[in-house]
């Protein structure tokens, strides 16, 4: 592991800072880029940045070379289907309909690499957050962290759908099918 880490470093290029204001306390966050190059996938900017005061990271990633908008749809029905590596620009609109899921970007929306697995986490967590607000019933919350859970480890078919009009995102195994979209549904989802 160290020696992938130490290659991953090394292949880095620094091409400048930046200072941003923290979303959470205001203070100064300085956010470093970098260029990195992905085989089989292109050239990305890597994002980073820390806030000294309330420890809030920003992070972001970007393919430097965009393409066209496009719907991908990717099919968890084994469990080994969710180690798919996703690419996600802060751009995208997720979608799990099987599971009634939505992410949809926002302000502070930040581009990733994760896996299928990680993505499920993110909605486990965002569901826990909202389970300690109270804002969905114990009921509620139990069901729909159970059947997270199934589909953190692939034991239920689901479909992930990712909606990227900058061509930016992706999902990278040979299960993946990818549609164009139209630029007038951009305009319809903006609206919404």
């Amino acid at each position: 592991m160290v020696n992938n880490m130490e290659e991953f470093t090394r292949n880095l290029e620094k091409l400048f800072e930046y200072i941003i204001k923290c979303p959470l306390c205001g203070s100064e966050i300085i956010v470093s880029e970098y260029k990195y190059t992905i085989p089989y996938y292109g050239d990305i900017l890597i994002s980073s940045g820390t806030c000294p005061n309330c420890k809030y990271t920003y992070r972001n990633i970007e393919q430097l070379s965009g393409g066209e908008p496009r719907k991908i749809i990717y099919k968890v029905e084994y469990p080994s289907d969710v180690n798919a590596i996703v690419i996600k620009s802060s751009h995208a609109r997720i979608e799990i309909p099987e599971l009634g899921l939505i992410a949809e970007p926002g302000v502070y929306s930040q581009g990733y690499i994760t896996t299928i697995e990680g993505l499920i986490v993110e909605f486990i967590e965002a569901l826990n957050f909202l389970c300690r607000r109270e804002e969905l019933s114990n009921v509620k919350c139990i069901e729909l962290l159970q059947k997270l859970e199934k589909a953190r480890n692939g034991e239920i078919e689901y479909t992930v759908v990712i909606y990227d009009y900058m061509g930016i995102s992706d999902i990278i195994s040979n299960k993946t099918l990818h549609e164009k979209l139209e630029v007038k549904e951009n305009k319809e989802n903006l609206s919404q």
